[in-house]
């Protein structure tokens, strides 16, 4: 693991500069944004702050700065790393690189303007900027393939395979078939002998797990969406991570949402997913178990510096430490800027281990 050596030696000096949570929460007692400006001026964050003033204030002051940030943290591990530790490096970012470019399309489909578009697309990605703002430039989606094409981005081949197939290019079918495409690519070519490529590997079918249960769980919520594809639903999954294929086809014909949770107690998720039960029960809303699952992935990330201290378990887990503390430094000064009880700032901040 000599090629993390001296990456792994930066992170941890930055991981040890983190803001702790009583920190945050003393943040949330502020009563102005600019006080939680001048308040990062004393922090790491000093130099994005005393950046983003520069053309921006009060919350888009902030908002940038963290931009700037999220930015710096792919920066960052690109630089600390390089040959085969820097290619599995930026494996920790490529599902962000989809995301963006589903974005574009999506934003394409439905005419949105390309300034929202752009505002729209994730720092925590590959793909140079620039490009992804010709591929937005794109008068439609068809242009856009073309575009990405000449570019030779990743998504080119599955792109064009569905526009092979299907005349009728619609923005649900095109995000559908690059989900499937990348869980298949991230999911089948790691070798899984290798320490790093297993931690990868899990990383993703974490993920894969919590595409997959979303849209079970929007089954089970919506029989009429069950009935109108013929309990076909498999075709709606993507490559399976923990939960097999087998199991979340079961899942589905399940008489309710509270059923398919209690049915999951005794996996990893478990507890999370009974959390959000609790939650749901109040809200309604199916997005608690998303929550609880993305905090599961969270709590995962962050103790893996300490499960693979000499491998890429310390940029993936410092990634995650430093997405979640911008996260509640935005929060905050939202919470600010819209005049929430500090209690409830507090109350709503992402804790982790």
């Amino acid at each position: 693991m000599a090629l993390y050596d001296y990456g792994n030696t930066r992170l941890r000096a930055r991981i040890s500069r983190l803001q702790r949570i009583e920190t945050l929460e003393s943040f949330a007692n502020l009563t102005s944004i600019d006080s939680l400006i001048s308040a990062l001026t004393k922090t790491p964050y000093q130099e994005s702050i005393e950046t983003a003033l520069t053309y921006a204030h009060g919350y888009s002051c902030v908002a940038e700065a963290m931009r700037r940030e999220l930015r710096g943290i792919v920066v960052d591990l690109q630089r600390f790393y390089t040959g085969s530790a820097g290619e599995a490096i930026n494996g920790i970012f490529e599902h962000n690189d989809l995301l963006n470019i589903k974005a574009i399309l999506r934003g394409l489909a439905h005419e949105v303007r390309l300034e929202d578009i752009a505002n729209s697309l994730l720092p925590l990605g590959t793909l140079p900027e620039p490009v992804m703002l010709q591929v937005a430039k794109s008068k439609d989606i068809h242009d856009a393939i073309s575009r990405i094409v000449v570019y030779q981005l990743p998504v080119a081949k599955p792109l064009l395979e569905l526009k092979s197939r299907h005349q009728d290019l619609t923005a649900a079918r095109i995000e559908l078939a690059l989900e499937k495409w990348f869980f298949r690519h991230v999911l089948t070519e790691s070798d899984r002998r290798m320490e790093e490529h297993r931690i990868l590997n899990e990383y993703y079918s974490i993920e894969a797990d919590i595409v997959n249960l979303n849209n079970v769980l929007r089954f089970v919520n919506s029989s009429e969406a069950y009935d109108k594809l013929g309990g076909n639903v498999q075709e709606y999954f993507v490559a399976q991570g923990m939960l097999s294929e087998k199991k979340l086809s079961a899942l589905c014909k399940m008489a309710s949402v509270e059923e398919v949770i209690q049915s999951l107690v005794s996996t990893r998720y478990g507890g999370y997913l009974m959390r959000g039960l609790a939650q749901y029960a109040q809200t309604h809303y199916l997005s608690e178990f998303e929550n609880q699952m993305r905090q599961y992935q969270l709590n995962w990330m962050v103790g893996l510096p300490k499960q693979s201290p000499l491998g890429i378990g310390v940029p993936i887990g410092y990634a995650a430490m430093k997405r979640s503390e911008i996260r509640n430094i935005r929060w905050i000064a939202k919470g600010i800027q819209s005049s929430f009880d500090p209690a409830y700032i507090k109350e709503n901040l992402e804790r982790i281990p």
